[in-house]
């Protein structure tokens, strides 16, 4: 067994900064060739600003004075209180040497002192045969008492190859079943004459999105809560691009969209909510809100190149909206999850 001490990372540690992402790049080239790799800047800024909702602890694993597996567990903080959900890489050269097991060892015992009773964390999956297989971490996982609870796809957009003549078309098609409805769009701050709707709709989507067999309670959000999100962004140097159809004779939110540009990063963004109101839905709005977001944020970041979303392997709906627009696959997530 190899000595392996286990750290915590903070924002002054530079050394270990840079070290915490070469171990995550290193990683990724080996398991997510096609991912892209985490920021510096984007590091620091969860490092140094907390956010109110959630606790994270950044842990390294270190051997012979060296960065070589690292974790970045989060604790909820205003709902799924009883959850711990984390992320855990080990360096390609380390692997196989109980790095992988000292941090996990390491989050449970902090879950446990927390009174946490469930931990999450999603692994790759191979779906591409140009990618690589995923065998030693979902063994690992297995190993100490996790079980699959949801699979979920990563679909990649480029935004430079959609077919704009194609998009218009079809967007025309929506906007013909979407009579008496209007659009709104903002970035980063809601209009308050729609904060309390997207608040609603940001409250269901873990009623309505496919959830498997994940141990996970929908989300109390108010307006105050969504503004807490947007101050966060603010703070982070975040960009959250928003479109949303609004019902115009009622004035409910029908559905919503967001995509968010991280700081420092311009050729990537992620795709975050989709959702549809359950008494609008058949009016084409999810295609309608994800067209004109993807302009939207054009519009805003130019340099934006692609975007990546994730659903659920049996949200045929939203798949289909999705490629419908551009979205190819890449990978396979798989949800594990251990209950104690």
């Amino acid at each position: 067994m190899t000595d392996i001490k286990i750290s915590t990372l903070s924002a002054t540690d530079l050394a270990g900064i840079d070290q915490w992402l070469d171990t995550i790049q290193s990683s990724w080239r080996v398991d997510l060739p096609l991912f892209p790799a985490p920021s510096k800047p984007n590091l620091m800024i969860n490092l140094m600003l907390p956010t109110e909702s959630t606790r994270t602890e950044y842990l390294t694993a270190i051997v012979d004075d060296r960065v070589v597996g690292v974790a970045e567990v989060s604790f909820p903080l205003k709902d799924n209180l009883h959850l711990v959900e984390f992320e855990l890489d080990v360096h390609p050269e380390y692997r196989r040497r109980g790095v992988a097991t000292a941090l996990l060892r390491r989050i449970e015992e902090l879950g446990a002192a927390d009174g946490r009773r469930t931990y999450m964390i999603y692994a790759p999956d191979r779906m591409r045969e140009d990618y690589p297989e995923h065998v030693a971490g979902k063994a690992l996982l297995e190993k100490n008492g996790y079980v699959k609870g949801l699979d979920e796809v990563r679909r990649t957009a480029d935004l430079d190859l959609v077919p704009a003549a194609e998009l218009d078309a079809m967007l025309a098609r929506a906007w013909e079943k979407a009579e008496g409805y209007e659009l709104v769009q903002w970035v980063n701050h809601a209009p308050d004459d729609v904060v309390d709707g997207i608040a609603y709709l940001d409250g269901r989507l873990l009623q309505d999105a496919p959830m498997g067999t994940l141990d996970m309670e929908p989300m109390k959000v108010d307006a105050e809560r969504i503004r807490e999100g947007e101050r966060r962004s603010d703070t982070r140097g975040s960009l959250r691009v928003n479109t949303v159809v609004r019902h115009i004779e009622s004035g409910t939110v029908a559905g919503w969209t967001d995509i968010v540009v991280h700081a420092g990063v311009e050729e990537h963004a992620w795709q975050g909510i989709t959702i549809v109101d359950p008494d609008h839905r058949g009016h084409r709005i999810g295609t309608i809100v994800k067209i004109v977001n993807h302009r939207f944020v054009r519009d805003y970041r130019p340099h934006v190149k692609y975007v990546h979303t994730w659903n659920a392997e049996e949200n045929d709906f939203m798949i289909s909206i999705n490629e419908a627009i551009g979205y190819r696959v890449q990978e396979r997530w798989v949800a594990y999850q251990k209950k104690v």
